[in-house]
């Protein structure tokens, strides 16, 4: 039933939205997942670029074929929470471990970011505006080859939050 109800709230998103705006997307995410912390792109680049920074563990969200595409340089990809629960765990870290969660635009990361926190983690933050902003700012990604600046641009509706020179798709 679970599984219904998000198909269903993810399905009333993407079709429902007529004129998708960052705006549109916050509000939906902040009704959504009230509790959900977030960080900011710019927060999250300047963590990297500090020397020394001890940087959480960050998590792309998106299916296979979108983290294909390109994702964060240290990004593990994990679609579901138990996937990140079950990874954790491996590695011995406990629910204290600081995570960043990440999608295309926030929506699906901040659902993992819920659910995260109903199993007891206390450091999850979900990436504002996720990808697709850090693509437009230009921040660095890769892909299985290196360095690019292409992102997967999910669905007709959230591709206009992410600029057309910058859409790509996995070579099939």
């Amino acid at each position: 039933m679970l599984n219904f109800i998000a198909a269903a709230s993810i399905s009333s998103f993407f079709f429902g939205l007529f004129g998708v705006s960052w705006e549109s997307v916050d509000d939906k995410i902040r009704r959504e997942f009230p509790s959900v912390k977030s960080v900011s792109t710019d927060q999250l680049r300047s963590r990297y670029e500090e020397a020394g920074e001890i940087l959480p563990l960050v998590i792309d969200v998106r299916e296979v074929d979108e983290f294909g595409v390109s994702h964060l340089g240290d990004a593990l990809n994990l679609e579901t929470a138990q996937a990140i629960v079950n990874m954790v765990a491996q590695r011995g870290l406990g629910k204290e471990t600081e995570i960043v969660v990440y999608c295309s635009v926030g929506y699906r990361s901040a659902a993992v970011a819920a659910d995260l926190q109903e199993l007891g983690f206390t450091r999850v933050f979900n990436l504002e505006h996720s990808l697709f902003d850090w693509a437009n700012k230009g921040y660095p990604m890769i892909d299985s080859s290196g360095s690019t600046d292409k992102v997967h641009p999910f669905n007709r509706a959230w591709s206009v939050l992410v600029d057309d020179s910058l859409h790509a798709y996995p070579d099939k």
